[in-house]
């Protein structure tokens, strides 16, 4: 019988299985299992907001949660907690990351769940950033007159989005701070037209289009645009519109991506803000707040009722997170208070507590980052013959009720405030009325203004004072130019 002869597929199968052999046998003699590395961390060369507090590192293996957790490296430090699902890792700062900051992320040294302590681990290093410092204003000197202005605190650079001949009124930035919506009137042949919405580009954010670019959103044919706010996810804008040819046909319009303007079908109101979650409109009805559907959606529509507030005139502002809103009485049904104003916290589930009395009017009260803390701006009516209301502004730390004046602003008709998304500054205006207010004259709630100086007033002195919650009064800080509104960008 012949003998059989290999074939070459034999021959390589063969070559193959004795060089696997040998692999094995080496890695067998001289090492264990590979290192365990860390195969990716969500927040690498990024730039993150103040919306964002957590990020993901996702490892080759299950790790040992405590030599990583003693051995992660965060510079400048930012204080936060670690929790843990299979190799992942989330860490969630227990505040938004300060805005201006360039961030390294290190882990030298970590072992896995399964090997000794000798274990091999492919050390890893990544770099983050923090949003730029900016804010927007509205100019009033110069060329900036009536401009809305970009001003970088990083550079210390000041950048024009509008035209000369336009008037910015007013403005609403975008969450990811890539634009801004505002309302502006053109000037023909030195007649001021009315105000239309458009956006802007402030060239900032990951891949922003360059700063000055701008689109109509809302032209004034047939309606007059007075207020307007702008949803948190950038979706929807609502606006107040008068008609011209019949005034009593007034209320809120709804514009949403990609459709055409429409009326919301619901009593018409006063002032209004959207909730945080872009669903729903908060609106003055009457003596009350009522909260309006904004879209379609199981068991409601878009125009319908969903709650009505009536102790509660106006809102300030919304928790980032829902759970409870600043609002406004104005005491009519107390013959003792008619004449003042309190500011209430009231939670989503119905619960209320009155957090401070005026005798002038409560002009803004915004939550901090962390839903702990209230800054208020309120004014107090002076003793005299004249009419002279004192702006103030302050903090309530809403677990403990106690309240920490912060600074005291002259008397004054006009003043605004924000409070940066970091929550470490806010920044306020405080302006002169003109007494001889020509056509130019920049004009805030109808109110000519002559100068105005915008001031940053830091909220900590330290990270203990900023970790506890107790703001404390800073000396603030002019910068060398004029504007009114001044607007932290997200």
């Amino acid at each position: 019988m012949a003998k059989s002869r290999r074939q070459p597929l034999d021959r390589l199968a063969q070559a193959f299985m004795i060089v696997l052999a040998v692999v094995i046998g080496g890695m067998v003699l001289l090492g264990g299992p590979a290192a365990s590395r860390v195969r990716s961390f969500t927040w690498k060369d990024r730039q993150v907001g103040a919306d964002e507090t957590s990020f993901l590192l996702n490892f080759s293996r299950p790790m040992d949660h405590g030599s990583v957790e003693q051995n992660l490296i965060i510079e400048p430090p930012l204080p936060g907690r670690f929790s843990w699902a299979g190799r992942r890792m989330a860490y969630t700062l227990n505040f938004p990351a300060p805005y201006g900051n360039e961030f390294t992320l290190s882990l030298p040294q970590a072992r896995d769940r399964f090997s000794g302590a000798d274990a091999k681990f492919v050390p890893f290093e990544a770099r983050f950033k923090s949003h730029e410092r900016t804010f927007a204003y509205i100019g009033i000197d110069g060329d900036e007159q009536g401009r809305l202005m970009l001003y970088n605190l990083s550079t210390q650079s000041s950048t024009a989005l509008t035209p000369e001949d336009w008037t910015v009124l007013d403005f609403k930035p975008y969450t990811q701070g890539d634009r801004i919506l505002f309302a502006a009137a053109e000037s023909e042949l030195g007649e001021q037209q009315d105000q239309q919405l458009y956006t802007v580009t402030t060239g900032l954010g990951d891949r922003s289009a360059p700063s000055g670019q701008i689109e109509t959103i809302l032209d004034s044919d047939g309606y007059q645009n007075l207020k307007f706010d702008l949803s948190a996810d950038g979706q929807t804008v609502v606006v107040q519109r008068v008609n011209r040819s019949n005034p009593g046909d007034f209320g809120p319009w709804v514009i949403t991506q990609g459709e055409a303007p429409r009326r919301l079908e619901t009593e018409p109101g006063g002032d209004f803000i959207i909730a945080p979650d872009s669903q729903s409109l908060l609106l003055q009805q009457g003596e009350g707040t009522a909260i309006i559907a904004l879209s379609d959606a199981e068991n409601e529509q878009s125009g319908d009722t969903l709650d009505f507030l009536p102790q509660y005139g106006l809102v300030m502002d919304v928790a980032g997170n829902g759970s409870a809103a600043a609002m406004v009485s104005f005491n009519q049904d107390d013959p003792e208070k008619r004449y003042t104003q309190t500011l209430f916290w009231v939670s989503n589930q119905g619960d209320e507590k009155p957090l401070l009395n005026v005798t002038g009017a409560i002009l803004d009260a915004q939550f901090d980052p962390t839903n702990e803390l209230l800054f208020c701006l309120t004014s107090q009516l002076l003793e005299g013959d004249t009419y002279q209301v004192q702006p103030s502004i302050s903090a309530v730390n809403l677990k403990t009720d106690s309240m920490e004046e912060l600074w005291t602003l002259p008397p004054q008709p006009s003043v605004h405030m924000s409070l940066a998304p970091d929550g470490l500054a806010l920044l306020f205006d405080e302006t002169v009325p003109s007494a001889n207010a020509d056509s130019s004259a920049v004009v805030d709630n109808g109110v000519a203004i002559a100068t105005s100086k915008l001031w940053l007033l830091p909220l900590y002195q330290t990270s203990e004072a900023r970790l506890n919650k107790q703001p404390q009064p800073i000396e603030p800080q002019a910068f060398p130019f004029m504007g009114i509104n001044p607007v932290w960008i997200p």
